[in-house]
């Protein structure tokens, strides 16, 4: 569009000059020149019009699309193009119009019937001339047809003057000239054409010529003589000048005519060319008007199409967006440095929030790592006692893991299991009371899967936004309490072997001495008394030292020496012990090669004390049997140990591994106490529960060597 206007503007000047130049060249307008030029400029008012036709359809179709600014285009175009179409419109009309009338005056009848007039006038005029002449001629062929051939010449200068004619030539046949009498002697008399002669051998013939813009009057008629031989068949020719006033007015009217039918019969044509020309003019100024107003709606629109643009942009989040403000010094300038300067302030705080977050995001990531590495459970909740953050450990702790409890209230969450009501009651009473209390806690034993749990429960307020929250601490210290536990009753196996061990050995001693001493003074009776005594003070002894070396093993720092070791061959070994036992001990073999790093001694203590706890508990029992399993399962090696006895206890089987606690009738209760702890000495795990129907089983986990098990 920017080359296109100049270009169309160009070609329609180029048109209108070749236009107005035809309009002053009247034969122009009847040749093929003139419809070539009516052609071009119908083909280039319907191309104007197709350019304005195509402007209209973009513009609509941007319309029907919604692009920002194309109704303020049209806009501006209807009323440019109002402003100019309007007037023209009227100025066309009445130019039309008056170039119309006027075209049409310039033939009017009445000077249409006085240039007919004057022109007859004129050929009247001429004609009584020519009548004139032929007179004087036929009077001077006739004077010259009677007078001798001495006198001829003489006589014909006198009638000449005495007629006051320009010229007198008699010519013969052969055109040679036989006299000649000249108001200018100078002047060669031009022959005259052979068919004019032709015309005057009979009669009179005149012919009226313009030579030099005079009217002369030739006219040829034979001369008759009777007298003269030599006169036969010659003829003369007379030339007479029209005055220079009746020559000028004649040429004018003739002239005049002339101009007046060429334009009466251009008359169509010239109201078309004009008619054309005024309708090149009247387009090239709708053009014009409906291009400017493109030019300038585009100049108004162009930054509104860009802020829309923007605006855009900026909704979707480019803070970035910029727009060029290169030659907008307006409103409209200052209304794009505003935007741009809003844009900027919009990245920076864009960018300045997005930091915020990020740090935001890093800080949130760092305590999610730490909530969830946490091996304390927390839990948060608000006044309503709904939770609202919580890590895995707490969950887990509290045996929810796979329930979803966030925005739900504790109490629905744990009244779901008994066992949590005291727990549930206690942080009740913290929030109902509003205790702000820093580190207000309580410890709960809880059984679960018939295992004891002491799981302490701290309670802390926290003040959020004007809110107040609670973060709930959950602790399992069954470990350290057993821990705790074992180093107690560690420390008083080592005070009771050391206080114990002392005066076994002088009891025993002093017990057969006094046997040795008196069995030969007494009686048979008093003796047979003294030997059962000092028999149980002995049995006795040595089951007390039986007790303190017990004591002393669970009390006594163990030396562990770790190898690798096939633990299908250590359970082997164990079970050729018990071949002589009536008890069948069922041994089912697993994969083979499966390697654990540990004690073998320590774990042969372990299989043997199993064996003889299971033994112990089938006593009575009808076939009496042990399975014992061995099964691989992710790098870890399972051995399940499984009896038919009587069981143990549900009032000691939670605490079964603790020192002294015991189901049989005779034991310390360490046997377990002594595996439980080298279990934990191997980085394994041991658990012990009653079946469905009778007999307990023992399941110990221990780590596979991951380059041994193959």
């Amino acid at each position: 569009m920017r080359y296109l206007i100049p270009i169309i503007s160009l070609i329609g000047i180029t048109l209108l000059i070749m236009l107005a130049k035809s309009l002053g060249n009247t034969d122009a307008l009847s040749t093929e020149t003139f419809r070539l030029l009516f052609i071009f400029n119908v083909l280039f008012i319907a191309a104007l019009a197709l350019l304005i036709a195509i402007q209209i359809f973009r513009l609509l179709n941007s319309i029907k699309k919604e692009v920002v600014g194309s109704k303020l285009t049209l806009r501006l175009v209807i009323s440019f193009a109002l402003m100019v179409i309007i007037p023209v419109s009227i100025v066309y009309l009445v130019s039309v119009n008056f170039l119309t009338k006027s075209i049409n005056s310039w033939f009017d009848v009445k000077v249409e019937s006085a240039l007919e007039g004057g022109l007859s006038l004129g050929q009247k005029t001429l004609n009584i001339l020519m009548r004139d002449i032929e007179l004087k001629g036929r009077s001077i062929a006739y004077t010259i047809g009677n007078t001798s051939s001495d006198e001829k010449g003489m006589v014909l200068r006198d009638l000449r003057e005495k007629f006051n004619l320009e010229e007198v030539v008699i010519y013969d046949k052969q055109l040679n000239i036989l006299a000649l009498s000249s108001a200018n002697d100078s002047q060669i008399p031009v022959i005259p054409k052979y068919e004019d002669i032709e015309r005057s051998t009979n009669n009179f013939y005149g012919v009226i010529e313009e030579v030099n813009d005079r009217i002369l009057l030739r006219a040829y008629l034979p001369i008759i003589s009777n007298k003269e031989i030599e006169l036969r068949g010659t003829f003369l020719e007379i030339k007479q000048l029209i005055p220079n006033e009746i020559t000028s007015l004649a040429l004018s009217v003739e002239s005049v005519y002339e101009d007046y039918n060429r334009l009466a019969y251009s008359r169509k044509s010239l109201n078309i060319i004009y008619t054309l020309t005024l309708t090149l003019v009247l387009m090239l100024a709708i053009l014009s008007a409906v291009a400017i107003s493109f030019v300038i709606s585009r100049r108004f629109s162009e930054p509104l199409s860009q802020l829309a643009a923007a605006t855009k942009e900026i909704s979707k989040g480019n803070f970035k967006k910029i727009i060029s403000e290169q030659g907008k010094k307006d409103e409209l300038g200052l209304l794009v440095t505003s935007f741009n300067s809003m844009t900027k302030q919009l990245d920076s705080a864009t960018q300045s929030a997005e930091n915020n977050q990020h740090r935001l995001e890093l800080s949130k990531m760092f305590l999610d790592k730490i909530l969830t590495n946490l091996t304390s459970g927390v839990i948060v909740i608000d006044q309503d006692m709904k939770i609202r953050l919580h890590n895995p450990a707490g969950l887990q702790t509290l045996q929810l893991s796979r329930t979803k409890v966030k925005n739900k209230i504790i109490g629905d969450v744990l009244t779901k299991n008994n066992i949590y009501k005291p727990m549930l009651d206690f942080i009740y009473s913290y929030v109902q009371e509003k205790n702000t209390k820093k580190g207000f806690s309580q410890e709960f034993k809880i059984l679960t899967n018939e295992k004891e749990k002491i799981i302490r429960v701290q309670v802390n307020s926290i003040k959020q936004d004007g809110d107040l929250n609670y973060i709930l601490l959950f602790d399992d210290i069954t470990e350290v309490t057993e821990g705790q536990r074992h180093q107690a009753w560690s420390e008083v196996a080592r005070r009771l072997a050391h206080e114990i061990k002392n005066p076994l050995t002088p009891i025993q001693l002093s017990a057969e001495r006094v046997e040795h001493k008196l069995k030969n003074k007494l009686n048979e009776v008093d003796k047979n008394i003294l030997s059962k005594a000092t028999h149980t003070i002995i049995n006795q002894v040595n089951a007390l030292k039986v007790m303190v070396n017990e004591f002393s093993d669970y009390a006594r720092p163990t030396k562990i020496e770790k190898n690798s070791i096939n633990i299908d061959l250590l359970i082997n070994d164990v079970k050729d012990l018990y071949e002589a036992v009536d008890i069948n001990i069922n041994y089912q073999q697993g994969p083979k090669n499966l390697f654990i790093f540990g004690d073998e001694n320590k774990l042969r203590q372990v299989i043997v004390n199993l064996i003889d706890n299971a033994k112990d508990a089938m006593i009575n029992i009808k076939n009496p049997r042990i399975n014992i399993k061995i099964e691989e399962y992710k790098n870890q090696l399972h051995l399940i140990v499984e009896d038919n006895g009587t069981g143990v206890s549900k009032d000691i089987i939670s605490n079964i591994f603790e020192p002294y606690v015991t189901s049989k009738s005779h034991g310390t209760g360490l046997g377990l106490a002594i595996v439980l702890k080298i279990i934990d000495e191997h980085n394994g795990n041991i658990t012990i529960k009653n079946n469905k129907d009778m007999g307990t089983t023992v399941l110990i986990k221990l780590p596979l060597i991951e380059n041994e098990k193959s």
